[in-house]
């Protein structure tokens, strides 16, 4: 049986200690397992991985907020035509 050696492992691995661009900061985060179970969900439902699921809720979470700070409500219409107001707290 032979092996096979990789020849280019930087290319696999790369260097941790390499700078990382001005606009990334690596993060770590704790999760509860039903918030962990959601981002699961949130990233295979979406065919995404889940730090891009990530990503996507803190820039929804922070236009909402926005929109909400100036005055805007947010509401949902479901399938029966009701409009329904979202309130965060």
């Amino acid at each position: 049986m032979t092996t096979q050696r990789f020849k280019n492992t930087k290319a696999c691995f790369p260097n941790p200690q390499a700078p990382r661009p001005p606009n990334v900061k690596r993060m770590s985060v704790t999760l509860s397992a039903d918030a962990a179970e959601l981002l699961e969900w949130l990233a295979t439902t979406q065919g995404i991985t889940q730090i891009e699921a990530l990503r996507k809720a803190i820039a929804t979470e922070a236009y909402l907020h926005k929109e909400i700070k100036q005055g805007s409500k947010v509401l949902l219409l479901n399938s029966d035509k009701e409009v329904r107001e979202v309130i965060f707290r």
